[in-house]
């Protein structure tokens, strides 16, 4: 063979191998990220990837299924959320399971690359009662998964190899505790990761839902990731002896114009306000914070002197609509918001005509202007038994999704009946019996809605039978992704609402989102099956939470309209094609060389 041939040769194996590349390479290219439990900094649960969508997504095939230690916590026929959020960077998945293992996961065959043992105080301990804990949530940032650990300190672990890299102690973000304090039995059913605001360093947090007899806690903190000091705290009640849930999260945040949006739940006792008339403030609310002094910008309180346990936690989303920038929101009430970003003014809100309502009079602020300042409970003085609709569960109890200037909203109907009794406590303030709490009044059911982004009116809904949906919702590829109680997966067309497929997994109790993007070599779809009760036949002795990972075949990608090419990917690409041409031109100049010296 001679120098041209040979030449010619090494340069078709070079094209060959950019087109093909090898095993090595396609182990490296991992797939998508998924920093934030709510996708990206607006939290929007929306995967702009297109590759898996609903022409392709029933070709969906499982790869691995990977047990949790999340036992199961049964209320009557409810199941209590027990594990984190996953988030996955760089091809691992990061998720914290019942027992408070912090743990990384190779996305590809579901190894463990490490671990990392959280708290796991006593009962009575100073700090957060992991018993009680329903969901946890994990961040990224600046190369860590941080996360509010349940001793109240926050702690950052190097997302490659777990080592923990950074720990705020519990005194900064709970130095208000009062020493002994107890929480109460229904406390930290949720806990927020911090949010970062990334110009300043300013790592954002709140002791989440921590309650005490004395209702200290009532602010939100904006501590230094460098330093661990305190930046700014603020408080998120009018009186000091009021306290508000803050539980779920995550909240939006404004990079670009430093605000940060906040959810908060109701005011304590929840169904007891005889120790706390008038409208509560700032509790049942959606507040915008200055992420650089912690100063409030504005507040639009969705509940005034909630007597019924309608928060607003955890479903915010920040978004843009005909020009304007708007902060979407669902209550626990059962009604969907729509703020002006820059002023917190009501641009429309919508009504889930699906929605039963009963004995819930303060939650209809935004339909009649007016509310019952002093009422102290629902039916007081009366110890008779009465139904509340929406029930103690609410209305609304999963994030909201923004995607293609629409915002989808999944919403519920189960009927509480609540006796009133007052039983004292040490404030002599009392709190009120909840009877028959894990039994439903009447029928349950569920809808799903799309609304119009712009107006706030509804495009499609689709009703789920028998069960209330409590499962976080994604969108990507144009399939509304939602997980329900039956233990299944429902892919939902997302521009006319009607089902494009269906996975039941044998578990009672689906209720995280679900994480699901594309790579230039495959495309699939993370489901978390939270504590539940199995109904297949493998072993759930100790373990009745699973990580599913599913897989679509390369050859119905090409489905798809739009080509798929990660950051990660192209990098890849660029790093073999150089590595590959710098070889050839090595062989060359050596054949070259050889050559001349004949």
């Amino acid at each position: 063979m001679d120098y041209k041939s040979f030449f010619t040769l090494m340069i078709c194996l070079l094209l060959l191998v950019s087109a093909v590349p090898p095993a090595f390479m396609q182990q490296s290219l991992t797939g998508f990220n998924w920093y934030h439990p709510g996708y990206d900094d607006s939290v929007s649960y929306f995967n702009p990837q297109n590759a898996l969508n609903k022409d392709n997504v029933m070709h969906l095939e499982q790869d691995w299924m990977f047990p949790l230690n999340a036992e199961a916590r049964v209320h009557g026929n409810e199941t209590s959320r027990t594990t984190s959020y996953p988030l996955m960077a760089n091809g691992i998945i990061f998720i914290i399971d019942r027992f408070q293992l912090l743990m990384g996961l190779d996305s590809q065959e579901a190894r463990i690359h490490w671990t990392a043992q959280l708290s796991i105080p006593e009962p009575t301990s100073f700090g957060l009662e992991y018993y009680d804990v329903h969901s946890r949530q994990i961040n990224y940032f600046d190369g860590a998964i941080w996360v509010l650990d349940l001793d109240c300190s926050i702690k950052g672990y190097g997302a490659t190899n777990g080592v923990l890299l950074s720990e705020i102690p519990p005194n900064v973000l709970c130095g208000g505790i009062p020493a002994g304090a107890t929480p109460r039995e229904t406390m930290f059913r949720a806990i927020s990761a911090p949010v970062f605001y990334e110009k300043e360093r300013i790592m954002i947090a709140a002791p989440s839902g921590f309650e005490t007899l004395e209702r200290t806690l009532n602010y939100i903190m904006g501590i230094s990731v460098d330093t661990g000091q305190t930046v700014w705290k603020t408080s998120l009640t009018e009186n000091a002896q009021e306290n508000l849930v803050l539980g779920m999260g995550p909240w939006p945040i404004d990079q670009d114009k430093g605000i940060v949006y906040i959810g908060t739940g109701s005011p304590t006792p929840e169904w007891n306000a005889t120790g706390r008339p008038g409208a509560n403030l700032y509790s049942n609310s959606i507040i915008a914070l200055d992420t650089s002094t912690g100063e409030m910008l504005w507040q639009y309180q969705t509940t005034p002197h909630d007597l019924n346990g309608y928060g607003c936690t955890g479903n915010l989303v920040l978004g843009e609509s005909d020009g304007q920038q708007m902060v979407y929101g669902a209550c626990r009430n059962g009604y969907l918001y729509a703020l002006d970003a820059a002023t917190g003014d009501l641009v429309w809100y919508f009504d889930p005509p699906s929605v039963r309502r009963m004995n819930s009079e303060n939650a209809n602020f935004v339909v009649t202007n007016n509310y019952d300042p002093n009422k102290p409970w629902l039916n007081y003085p009366s110890t008779d038994p009465a139904v509340q609709c929406p029930g103690v569960f609410g209305a609304v109890s999963s994030n909201i999704v923004l995607a293609y200037d629409t915002v989808y909203v999944s919403t519920f109907n189960r009927c509480s009946r609540v006796e009133v009794a007052p039983v004292v406590n040490v404030d002599d303030n009392g709190v009120v019996a909840i009877k028959d709490l894990g039994t439903p009044v009447g029928p349950v059911n569920s809808t799903v809605y799309a609304v119009d982004a712009s107006t706030g009116e509804a495009k499609w809904n689709h009703f789920f039978d028998g069960f209330a949906l409590k499962g976080g919702l994604t969108v990507s590829g144009g399939v509304l992704y939602v997980p329900s109680p039956d233990g299944s997966l429902y892919a939902i067309d997302a521009s006319i609402g009607s089902e494009v497929w269906k996975r039941s997994f044998g578990l009672l109790g689906s209720a995280i989102p679900t994480l699901v993007g594309a790579n230039a070599y495959g495309n699939w779809t993370l489901i978390q099956i939270v504590a539940g009760t199995p109904v297949l036949d493998f072993d759930v002795e100790r373990s009745t939470g699973f990580l599913f990972k599913f897989s679509i075949p390369w050859e119905f990608v090409a489905t798809t309209s739009e080509t798929i090419s990660p950051a990660a990917d192209n990098l890849g690409y660029t790093i073999y094609a150089v590595v590959a041409v710098a070889i050839v031109l090595m062989i060359a100049t050596m054949i070259f060389y050889l050559r001349k010296r004949r």
